[in-house]
């Protein structure tokens, strides 16, 4: 059977060009998976190639494994003889086999990054290392060597470096030889250092006659290195990859491997999959017109026959908070249209974006799920200032004690844990009352209790300041005194992301300061109880799916909200301040618009509360790169918008404090003079103007306003309002 006859031309031209270098540049959306597996499919069942001879390498254990199961399906069990695998697998497969090449046994050990950083810790003996007057973490050396690895320079070229790096970085591998022990990073240095070697190079030259690379934009130095020199000898080398979603130059990708492949590789044949079979042509003319601004762009123009589609729908919001609600209103409205949850999804720049979106879903019992990562209030750095909040209001919370009585380290292992517990047990203490008779327990380092000893000292000082300060001080205040972004930055590879999370989360403090006044810990606690507990929700397989532009590539939705489409979040601030960036951010925003099947919706705020203050916010520059005429541009009333900011309704209100004076002046000035019934309905209630009150679903307001009919309450969310025959049902007195 011809297998090519279920392709289109294009794609019928990639798969039937076997021999010699081929690039195919397959556009978002144009059946590149397709395409690959039906190439490797042809080359045995119509061509009659060796399924033995044929190497095909991707990125993801995933990718791997569905690319696999497509050929199978295919031309059945014989495609189980052809090599399918990721970079490290292969490099693996080889290490096994010619391990003492490289001076290692085949039972060599893989170490993860955590394993790293103790060889790192042990090297440096509490020595501190600076690199341009700053101190590094154990982590930050851990990155360095794998860079210096993955970029294949000799130490020599490193000279610029500190020579104590350069120490660490020697010293760390021989300590890795001595343990017979590899990272990830060696796997790939390994693999390129036997390939060196030529009779070993020979054997899998002759082995692997056909190479073809999936993902070939996301290469780095090494992995081109890897795949040069396998291909050298046949020369029949196909790489597939779209260089507008080369997205993870942070991570070592090199743009520059598939823009210079026709340089690299003379004659080199060239297919583009330009037919897009995923989005509307609305969608797809915006992503054309975006990515024309980028210099390292190949000529390639999108095209699909799945008609015009809508246009793409601009919201310009007041806010953050205004920007959920309106989100979630066109969600709700999709729905009630008879659009599943599932075909709807939220993407945003950075994982910390999610926790204001999560919070306004569970308000409004709308089911989801955050995928690539974790939801805001799960995440290890949230639950751990939470648990710390949890002890200083409530000191016989023995589970949250549990949590965080080594977080930061304290040196106190298991054993030393069940020793202070066995302690309160037999003289009546709860666990934090334990460990201010810490010195008279035994078999505690005096280390141990010393460290101890002072996180009694900080919550018993937090507790006493919890009667009389805000909620945003005593979490600041913790955070100081335990040192806590320290920690961070010494013991995770996402330090940055963990402490933008860390932000977030005394934004959203600050945010509800600013609506009820001085909060307490306590009320704080409460009310971050309600968008915290996911866990009661109901597992459900219909629900939105929130996720980072980064965890979307590859991936479709029917409809797609990319929220927090602004300068300094979308493209980020270093990213403006850099041309090489600004194309990565680009590329980024190209990925994330072409996930977009049927409908696709922009948002934006005027002001973005960062840091705990308001921040004017003006529209993301990417979006000036879309033709307006695609573009559905939502405006509340008085709004300017494609003005380069937004003086003129700053000018109208004056400072942010103005701004809110006089919405809340709109707010209240058609009060209601009430007759006497209702006063003493509302009397009998006992709620007034400028009661602070809890809400079941909102949380905490304040009364702004009663009628006649009506009380209006200032939640985070906004004004909501409620017939006054509810609110004895529905809302609770903050005293």
């Amino acid at each position: 059977m011809n297998l090519l006859e279920k392709l289109n031309d294009k794609q019928r031209e990639a798969a039937s060009q076997i021999d010699g270098s081929i690039l195919i540049l397959a556009g978002a959306g144009s059946g590149k998976t397709r395409t690959i597996t039906y190439r490797i499919a042809h080359m045995i069942e119509n061509v009659g190639i060796s399924p033995y001879s044929i190497l095909a390498v991707t990125f993801t254990n995933k990718a791997a494994k569905e690319m696999r199961e497509r050929v199978e399906d295919l031309v059945g069990d014989i495609a189980k003889a052809c090599t399918i695998s990721t970079f490290h697998s292969f490099g693996m497969r080889l290490l096994r086999m010619y391990a003492s090449e490289v001076g290692y046994n085949p039972n060599f050990t893989i170490y993860d990054t955590d394993d790293q950083k103790r060889i790192v810790k042990a090297i440096l003996k509490g020595q501190n290392i600076s690199f341009n007057g700053v101190k590094l973490t154990e982590r930050d050396i851990v990155s360095i060597i794998s860079k210096i690895k993955e970029e294949i320079k000799t130490l020599d070229e490193y000279s610029v470096m500190n020579k104590q790096i350069i120490e660490v970085y020697d010293k760390y591998n021989r300590a890795l030889l001595e343990s017979n022990a590899m990272d990830f990073s060696d796997i790939l240095l390994n693999t390129y250092k036997l390939l060196q070697k030529p009779e070993i190079l020979e054997k899998v030259q002759n082995k692997y006659k056909y190479i073809m690379i999936d993902e070939y934009q996301d290469t780095n130095n090494l992995q081109y290195k890897i795949i040069d020199l396998i291909a050298r000898k046949s020369s029949n080398l196909c790489v597939v990859g779209d260089e507008n979603q080369s997205i993870y130059g942070f991570r070592g990708a090199n743009i520059l491997n598939i823009l210079n492949f026709e340089t690299n590789y003379n004659n080199a044949k060239i297919v583009k999959l330009e037919e897009n079979y995923r989005s509307t042509t609305t969608i797809l003319d915006a992503a054309n017109e975006l990515i024309k601004n980028n210099k390292s762009s190949k000529d390639k123009k999108l095209w699909t026959q799945n008609g015009k589609g809508d246009l793409i729908k601009v919201l310009a919001c007041d806010n953050g908070r205004d920007e959920v609600s309106r989100i979630i209103e066109f969600i709700r409205e999709n729905h009630q249209n008879g659009v599943p949850y599932r075909d709807m999804t939220i993407l945003y720049r950075t994982n910390a974006q999610s926790r204001i979106f999560e919070e306004g879903l569970l308000r409004y019992n709308i089911p989801h799920k955050v995928f690539g990562g974790i939801s805001f209030y799960s995440r290890a750095e949230i639950k751990d200032i939470i648990a710390y909040l949890s002890i200083i209001v409530n000191p016989q919370d023995e589970l949250n004690l549990q949590r965080i009585i080594n977080v930061p380290k304290r040196k106190v292992g298991e054993k030393g844990i069940e020793k202070i517990i066995a302690y309160a047990r037999e003289n009546d203490l709860n666990l934090l009352e334990a460990l201010s008779h810490i010195k008279e327990i035994s078999g505690l380092t005096s280390t141990g209790k010393e460290k101890l000893l002072e996180m009694y000292d900080i919550i018993k000082e937090l507790k006493d300041l919890s009667y009389t300060e805000t909620a945003s001080y005593i979490v600041q205040t913790l955070i100081d005194k335990i040192n806590y972004i320290d920690y961070i930055n010494e013991n995770y590879d996402d330090a940055e992301a963990r402490i933008e999370n860390i932000d977030e989360f005394k934004n959203s403090i600050l945010e509800l300061e600013n609506v009820v006044g001085e909060l307490r810990l306590n009320e704080y606690l409460e009310n971050v109880s309600l968008v915290s507990a996911t866990d009661d929700l109901e597992e459900k397989s219909d629900y939105v799916k929130l996720m980072t532009i980064h965890n979307s590539k590859g991936l479709e939705f029917p409809i797609v909200f990319l929220v927090g489409f602004e300068n300094e979040i979308f493209p980020g601030t270093r990213a403006m301040l850099d041309e090489k960036e600004m194309e990565e951010e680009r590329r980024l925003c190209y990925v994330a618009l072409t996930r977009a099947e049927k409908k696709l919706y922009l948002s934006h705020a005027t002001i973005r509360f960062v840091y705990g203050q308001d921040r004017l916010s003006t529209p993301s520059v990417f979006l000036k790169e879309i033709p307006e005429k695609l573009l559905d541009i939502e405006i509340k009333k008085g709004r300017l918008y494609f003005a380069d900011d937004y003086s003129d309704e700053i000018n109208t209100y004056g400072n942010n404090k103005k701004f809110e004076k006089k919405r809340t002046e709109i707010n209240t000035k058609n009060t209601i003079k009430l007759d006497e019934n209702t006063k003493k309905v509302i009397d009998n209630l006992g709620f007034k103007v400028g009661d602070k009150v809890r809400h079941k679903k909102f949380g905490l307001g304040v009364i702004k306003s009663i009628d006649a009919k009506k009380i209006y309450v200032q939640y985070v969310d906004g004004v909501k309002e409620m017939a006054i025959i509810l609110a004895d049902k529905l809302l609770t007195k903050f005293e």
